[in-house]
């Protein structure tokens, strides 16, 4: 018997995020799976529930959500013999699109039964994992601004990127080996920030190694993100450890949700650490 449990954060994307028995049951044979939907009510509430799974023996665990709720259920699986599953529910789902993951629940289904695994790297940051990308400046000052609001979508995540670049508010990053401050850093595992937008286009999730771009004035920070989108230009280094320091406040995100971590931030990978069906 294959226990197979679906961790819903009910708040995920624009529109919130439901998921019934009845639109999965019918793809899995009950004598060889076991079938349990679970929805968290917090980000402490789906800790303890991946927890749950780890020690009720589960055999595959389902991320529904975007990259924050990935990120929260993936921690725990680290060299784990669980597989995780990605069924894209969030606002950006920027590792989902890395790895070409369907948004339907049918694939889904049959992803799961076929049983293709692979292994992926992650980042590691002052002792805290992600799995598709960190930053400093610009990028997590917007996250930090569209995680305060209440409605989600497109048009928020842009309406606050304007208002995070146009506004005052000025943050030093060093890199260790570079004495120019930077206006924002990101490092990644993936290919895409989210919405499909990518400023890191040949990252590889598997390789060993984070790719990190950056940018010294909000000028070039527009350079770069124009040559990127529109002439598929590659500005970033790929590195294997990297130590970044800046201001006290500046803002960090981690995996599209905003964190709180303090200078120096070094930055390392794991690699091949955790188990994803595809």
């Amino acid at each position: 018997m294959i226990k197979i449990t679906f961790l819903v954060n009910p708040i995920s994307g624009k529109n919130g995020n439901k998921l019934e028995f009845k639109q999965i049951n019918t793809f899995f044979d009950q004598d060889q799976y076991e079938i349990e939907i679970r929805y968290s009510s917090s980000k402490s509430d789906l800790e303890k529930l991946t927890k749950e799974c780890i020690d009720n023996g589960c055999d595959i665990i389902v991320a529904s959500g975007g990259d924050g709720t990935v990120n929260t259920i993936a921690k725990f699986l680290i060299h784990s013999s669980i597989r995780l599953a990605i069924l894209p529910r969030g606002s950006g789902n920027g590792l989902a699109s890395h790895l070409g993951l369907s948004k339907s629940i049918k694939q889904l289904c049959f992803s799961i039964k076929r049983a293709e695994t692979i292994h992926i790297d992650c980042g590691e940051v002052n002792g805290t994992y992600f799995f598709s990308n960190f930053a400093l400046g610009f990028p997590a000052d917007v996250i930090h601004r569209y995680n305060k609001d209440t409605k989600r979508g497109f048009s928020t995540y842009v309406m606050h990127s304007l208002k995070s670049f146009f506004s005052k508010k000025k943050d030093l990053i060093m890199l260790e080996s570079l004495d120019k401050p930077k206006f924002c850093v990101l490092v990644s595992n993936t290919k895409y920030l989210g919405y499909n937008v990518s400023l890191t286009p040949k990252a590889e999730i598997n390789n060993g190694l984070l790719d990190m771009v950056f940018a010294h004035s909000r000028v070039g920070l527009v350079l770069k993100m124009g040559a990127s989108v529109f002439f598929k230009s590659n500005f970033a280094n790929s590195v294997s450890e990297v130590v970044l320091r800046s201001n006290d406040s500046c803002p960090a995100q981690l995996d599209g949700e905003p964190v709180v971590l303090k200078s120096p931030f070094h930055i390392t990978v794991k690699k091949k650490c955790l188990k994803i069906i595809i």
